[in-house]
């Protein structure tokens, strides 16, 4: 089963691991260690999402609709014109992002959820001891069908990471979907964020910023299958280019179960697969449990797999400011 291979895989790096100076921590936020009931977190985040995110805009419009239909259309337009204007105007996440620690470790949906899996963060002393001038860029494998383990471990990175966040939270690099989405918005600026564009990475790195990313990103996403381990690498270069250009070290990571959040289906495989080639467009077709978890799009909730973020040496690419493709 999709679980037993996951459990295989996290014993087998376990194993592997050196029981000496290099034994592997595992890191966890003290708040989620409370023994929440499964069946009941499930409950809370979904009512959460359904009278904080589902139900005011379907009372808007109904109010719309029955008081002033005329007035229903008008009203969505201008709804919407004021949100691009919003988002064009503050457009922070073009620059360095607006992280908010606080909110990361403590918000108490990202607590019950990562106790739910649960999730946890495993690195050696020595990976924090290889990276030079406490700066890095981290790429983690597999994407998953929605990187729901993305959101969820920036809080305990500041926890595994402490040096390289005294520089400033570290970046992760996203979708610009994300931001254009009210709600999802807040939440992925929050959780430390930013535009996934090359001139956003730079302007990061350059401030001495570390970065987190997928390199698999929408192939990766497409490509995921329950119960099988995959990783979309072999033409993904951008980010061992950027680590070239600005010196800095690459940390691999794996997420153990990322892959087995959700039942996965192959139907329409090809449209969908020319939709992501052409159009940067990823429909991955999936089912969850029981319940909904909007992050980044309603979904049915993920299933209760363990996440494991596995953390391997840190790599120093040679130095070359234009480095060959």
């Amino acid at each position: 089963s999709s679980c037993a291979l996951a459990a295989a895989a996290r014993d087998a790096v376990a194993a592997s691991a050196p029981q000496s100076s290099t034994q592997r921590q595992h890191f966890k936020m003290p708040q989620d260690a409370k023994g929440y009931s499964p069946a009941i977190t499930v409950l809370l985040v979904t009512l959460n999402y359904v009278f904080t995110i589902a139900a005011p805009p379907l009372l808007a419009l109904y109010a719309a609709a029955n008081v002033e239909p005329r007035y229903m259309y008008t009203a969505i337009a201008a709804s919407m014109i004021a949100w691009l204007a919003y988002v064009t105007i503050d457009n922070c996440e073009l620059k360095t992002g607006r992280p908010d620690e606080t909110f990361s470790k403590g918000h108490w949906v990202f607590a019950r959820l990562r106790e739910y899996f649960p999730l946890k963060l495993h690195r050696t002393d020595a990976v924090q001891s290889q990276l030079k001038d406490d700066q890095a860029i981290f790429a983690f494998f597999p994407h998953g069908v929605n990187s729901d383990f993305r959101v969820l471990m920036a809080g305990p990175m500041y926890d595994a990471f402490p040096k390289v966040h005294k520089r400033g939270a570290p970046r992760t690099l996203a979708a610009s979907i994300l931001f254009k989405i009210p709600g999802v918005r807040t939440v992925t600026l929050k959780t430390g964020c930013v535009d996934a564009g090359r001139k956003t990475a730079n302007r990061c790195l350059r401030q001495g910023l570390s970065l987190f990313l997928c390199p698999g990103g929408q192939d990766e996403q497409l490509e995921t299958i329950c119960g099988r381990e995959r990783v979309y690498l072999k033409s993904r270069k951008g980010f061992v280019r950027l680590a070239m250009i600005h010196n800095v070290p690459l940390v691999p990571a794996y997420c153990f179960g990322s892959s087995d959040l959700y039942r996965t289906y192959g139907a329409f495989y090809g449209a969908r697969r020319w939709l992501v080639r052409n159009l940067r467009i990823a429909l991955p077709l999936y089912s969850g449990d029981w319940g909904f978890f909007c992050y980044p799009t309603p979904k049915g909730f993920p299933l209760q797999v363990p996440q494991d973020i596995v953390f391997g040496d840190a790599w120093t690419p040679p130095h070359s400011k234009e480095p060959t493709r």
